[in-house]
């Protein structure tokens, strides 16, 4: 059923469940790139080769570089917001507050 002809309720949860996929993933693998940029540092001042160290510090700059442009990409995380606060606004709460103040 596409989203076109899906009831409201049904087409928001498969985006929401397109959305939540997404950045999981997204976080999964900045997860993965944080823990090797770790122990690579680490491994890095714990080894005496000089050309060793220069590979460790290529691989420690490829996850920074991998961690900054994935960071710079996550606005799936506004969508998701952006999608659970309309799923939960009931009628009489939708308009009350203005846009961008919600407390």
């Amino acid at each position: 059923m596409t989203q076109l002809t899906a009831p409201p309720e049904a087409a928001g949860s498969s985006t929401l469940s397109r959305l939540s996929v997404s950045i999981r993933g997204k976080l999964q693998f900045m997860d993965y790139l944080v823990r090797a940029a770790v122990a690579d540092v680490e491994r890095f001042q714990d080894e005496p080769d000089p050309g060793t160290r220069i590979f460790i510090k290529q691989l420690v700059e490829m996850h920074t570089a991998n961690l900054r442009q994935e960071s710079q990409h996550m606005d799936a995380i506004a969508d998701l917001c952006d999608q659970l606060e309309a799923m939960v606004r009931t009628p009489e709460t939708r308009g009350a507050f203005p846009a961008g103040d919600r407390s």
